[in-house]
């Protein structure tokens, strides 16, 4: 069965407004509660506790922690007592952070080459801190280093769908077809590594409920200005029709792509609550 989840955004919540926030997510069936790591929002940790607390059966991710951001050996702590307070129900995403800003303000580099590496070390570092006690570990990304690296180490291997373009300053999403050859990259490179393959996510920038596919499409534009609206109509990162038409986008893509688990952000959680609601 596939797997819903939806990042949170905390900025300027109360922890009554989380709390509500939380509780209203696992209401709409969401499996998974992520919270995200952005300088402008509240800690990751502290948030996924209280979600935790909050709810009752749903996971609580965290979408995805910024690599640079964190030491192992700290970041190990927060892992094993975030584990010991909510048991097994925490999932760890760790990715190479896009915000170029944010790496400005933390004082840290931002080229390519020095986040995939801090990425992979951190990876390394906590197999070894938390062995086989750590929680399931998801990478996010899109680059060949990073999918290669999610292949081999991660139970969940993550799909953004858009490499940071620097002609836009920003991350923009690529075609169905690119993204397909991204999912087979990790295919080929997991090998038999864990029965079944890793775990594919896909993470969704927009959902727009709309009778006017195309209509709708169009006002979706800045996430990918070189893309076609045909193109934009056939990308698994972006859910646009009907509730009854994204239902069916999300049984294509997991037979197409192998997506079975599915995130989306926050303000689309409404929205696509209604198209979990056809696929339970």
């Amino acid at each position: 069965m596939t797997r819903f989840g939806v990042v949170l955004i905390s900025e300027d919540s109360t922890g009554a407004e989380w709390v509500a926030r939380c509780r209203r997510a696992e209401a709409l069936g969401y499996d998974v509660i992520a919270v995200p790591d952005h300088l402008n929002l509240l800690s990751p940790f502290p948030t996924a506790v209280l979600a935790a607390e909050a709810t009752e059966r749903a996971v609580i991710g965290t979408y995805v922690l910024n690599a640079s951001f964190h030491r192992p050996a700290l970041l190990a702590r927060d892992v094993r007592t975030t584990a010991a307070l909510i048991g097994e129900r925490l999932e760890l995403g760790l990715g190479t952070g896009y915000v170029e800003a944010e790496f400005a303000a933390a004082g840290l580099p931002f080229d390519a080459a020095t986040r995939v590496g801090r990425l992979a070390e951190l990876v390394g570092e906590l197999d070894t801190l938390l062995g086989h006690k750590g929680p399931p570990l998801m990478i996010g990304g899109h680059g060949d280093r990073v999918l290669r690296l999610a292949a081999r180490r991660a139970e969940i291997v993550s799909f953004t769908g858009a490499p940071y373009r620097p002609e836009y300053g920003r991350t923009a999403l690529v075609t169905a077809g690119d993204l397909l050859g991204r999912v087979e990259l990790v295919r080929a490179e997991a090998g038999t590594r864990q029965a079944g393959g890793p775990e594919l996510n896909v993470l969704s920038k927009a959902t727009v409920l709309t009778r006017n596919r195309r209509a709708g499409v169009a006002g979706l534009r800045r996430y990918a200005p070189d893309l076609t609206c045909e193109e934009l109509l056939e990308v698994p990162t972006l859910f646009v029709g009907t509730p009854e038409q994204i239902a069916e986008q999300v049984r294509r893509d997991e037979e197409r792509f192998g997506f079975s688990y599915v995130t989306v952000m926050d303000s689309a959680m409404e929205d696509f609550g209604k198209v979990i609601e056809l696929l339970r």
